[in-house]
């Protein structure tokens, strides 16, 4: 008999579908060596009552999965942007969840967040991440996984300990002022934190600010001013060729916006729910986050508050910026993960181009050069921000593919060990990376 794998593909509409999957031949073809395949797509799956029938814009069909020895449920994550739409379905698919992730369309960095979600929901998963690299091994190994003893559910491990916060890093906390602006990106299912209880430990204070209040900021900001011509004069020959000055100027516009916000407000740091501003303000924040960090203005994207409680806690604690990052493809024999992300502070970088921003091929984002040498990975999470994680390494090189975000890095863990201890801690889907002190540590 021979084998079946059911591949239910989770996409983003911010993705153009032919793309994405016209980048996948080659992994479904090698899926395809060792099963027949069939493509389902969320819309397709019988669910609950209790769920709304509009959700993925789809029609029902009433199809159930229910997996067997020689039949099998594949998650494929395909892109960034598909954990709501994950949640939504959670619930019919079989057990042990199966997850597929890649390197392209920042579908490893979803899938991250999906496998976090699924573990603090008592779901066992198991999470595949298929090199880029054509490696026929992976699939061997794949359908050893899938078709011979059973998918075994990862053995997840448990967070650090939490380090013991210095005086002036407890006292940092205590004065910062962190702007919530938009609240967080819905593809957070798994980055949410009891702000109230974070708030009575460490006397942070957290202000949410409507995204409309940016909005009408950047509707009054002229670009014709002596601070808008400087962000542009310094910046303007490193534009790429698909980009024009007038993208320019209305990032540099939504740069002047968020810090007259940060002074209206007193912020000293803040998270931007940013992909909610490309249709109402048709520019992105990536630039702007990127020159507020260098300024000491601690500022992360997404919404995400672990991220920027990590960025705070590695400009506190060991007075470096950081790069706010996610994990895009990994390499197991050469431990190594790469990163990307569409912003990084110019402080961190010694070379950086203007392209777009990657999703939605619009405004202004950061293709920067970063230094080799030795770097932490640090993330703080949790729902009361008591878990941590952390890990040294190398960025080896920078990469520069195009189904991912600007600013990309290979980082190399120091044993196989650590690179097998990042896929089994549960810390959701952006990293925080920063330069270690020590030898074969970039010079500043």
């Amino acid at each position: 008999m021979k084998n079946k794998l059911r591949l239910v593909i989770f996409s983003s509409t911010l993705h153009d579908g032919n793309s994405v999957m016209g980048s996948r031949l080659e992994l479904l073809e090698g899926l395809r060596r060792f099963a027949e395949l069939d493509i389902i797509y969320p819309s397709m799956l019988d669910t609950s009552a209790a769920l709304n029938s509009q959700i993925d814009g789809g029609t029902r069909t009433g199809l159930t999965l229910e997996d067997s020895a020689h039949e099998k449920t594949l998650c494929f994550i395909a892109t960034g942007g598909t954990e709501e739409i994950f949640r939504n379905y959670a619930e019919v698919l079989p057990r042990p969840v199966l997850l597929l992730s890649d390197g392209l369309h920042n579908s490893f960095a979803a899938a991250f967040e999906i496998k976090s979600y699924l573990a603090q929901h008592g779901i066992a998963s198991t999470l595949f991440n298929a090199p880029l690299d054509e490696n026929p091994d992976f699939y061997a190994e794949l359908e050893e996984s899938l078709f011979g003893k059973g998918a075994v559910a990862d053995t997840l491990t448990p967070s650090d300990p939490l380090p013991r916060f210095p005086k002036n890093v407890v006292k940092a906390f205590e004065k910062t002022r962190i702007g919530l602006i938009g609240g967080a990106s819905d593809w957070l299912i798994a980055s949410g934190i009891d702000r109230e209880a974070v708030s009575k430990t460490y006397g942070t204070t957290f202000l949410d600010i409507p995204l409309q209040e940016l909005e009408e900021e950047f509707a009054a900001t002229t670009d014709d001013t002596p601070e808008l011509r400087s962000v542009v004069a310094r910046t303007e020959r490193f534009l790429t060729d698909d980009r024009t000055p007038a993208q320019l100027r209305e990032a540099a516009r939504m740069y002047l916006a968020l810090r007259k916000l940060c002074t209206k407000h007193n912020l000293n740091a803040l998270t931007l729910k940013c992909f909610g501003l490309l249709n109402s303000c048709r520019t992105t924040a990536c630039l702007a986050l990127s020159l507020l960090n260098d300024e000491g203005i601690v500022s992360g994207c997404e919404g995400d508050i672990p991220a920027l409680w990590s960025m705070l806690y590695t400009r506190y604690a060991f007075g470096e910026p950081a790069f706010m990052a996610n994990p895009s493809s990994s390499n197991r024999r050469e431990w190594t993960i790469d990163f990307a992300h569409c912003t990084i502070p110019l402080s961190m970088v010694h070379g950086y181009r203007l392209p777009s921003h990657f999703e939605s091929q619009t405004g202004i984002g950061i293709a920067g050069s970063v230094p080799s040498g030795r770097y932490r990975i640090i993330k703080l999470f949790g729902e009361r921000l008591d878990q941590y994680y952390e890990a040294t390494g190398d960025i080896i090189m920078n990469t520069n593919i195009p189904q991912r975000c600007r600013t990309q890095i290979r980082f190399r863990f120091s044993s196989e060990a650590e690179f097998d201890r990042f896929f089994r801690v549960s810390k959701g889907n952006h990293i925080i990376l920063c330069r270690a002190a020590g030898p074969g540590a970039p010079s500043r």
